[in-house]
């Protein structure tokens, strides 16, 4: 298999900072670029129940926060890999994490999705769920899991 775009998903883990680096290592040895991606779940539908007094945000606060997260994303990939981080492309997109991986890396023509793993037990996987083993399970990419 040529390896030739890596895609690795970043969820400000200390997981996620080992598989950044990681897949940094092996694009070297492979010649391979190298993306990242960070999905931001969506956790409301957009629409406040006025009974709940829970203001929901603007789009114009939505949109700040996605720049903040963009320039944080910057800021975790120079620190996990240095100068070398500058040269790498940074998407910062909303939605289902599982899907929102999948489809960019489809787009981008990844050949490897790279995401750490945080080991989590079988309980807590059943009660919070697991992206790394979601995409492990329903990608047409290879994925590659990190500890």
């Amino acid at each position: 298999m040529q390896l030739s775009k890596i895609l690795v998903a970043h969820d400000f883990s200390a997981p996620a900072d080992r598989a950044l680096v990681f897949a940094l290592g092996l694009a070297r040895r492979l010649g391979a670029t190298l993306e990242v991606v960070h999905v931001h779940p969506d956790v409301y539908d957009g629409h406040s129940d006025p009974s709940l007094g829970t203001p929901w945000p603007t789009p114009e606060q939505e949109q700040r926060y996605l720049r903040f997260l963009e320039q944080e994303l910057a800021r975790v990939v120079s620190q996990a890999i240095g100068a070398d981080g500058d040269g790498i492309t940074r998407h910062v997109v909303r939605g289902n994490p599982v899907k929102r991986i999948e489809a960019l890396a489809e787009q981008l023509g990844a050949d490897l999705i790279c995401i750490g793993s945080t080991g989590k037990g079988a309980v807590q996987r059943l009660l919070l769920g697991s992206v790394s083993q979601s995409i492990v399970r329903t990608s047409h990419i290879a994925v590659l899991t990190v500890h």
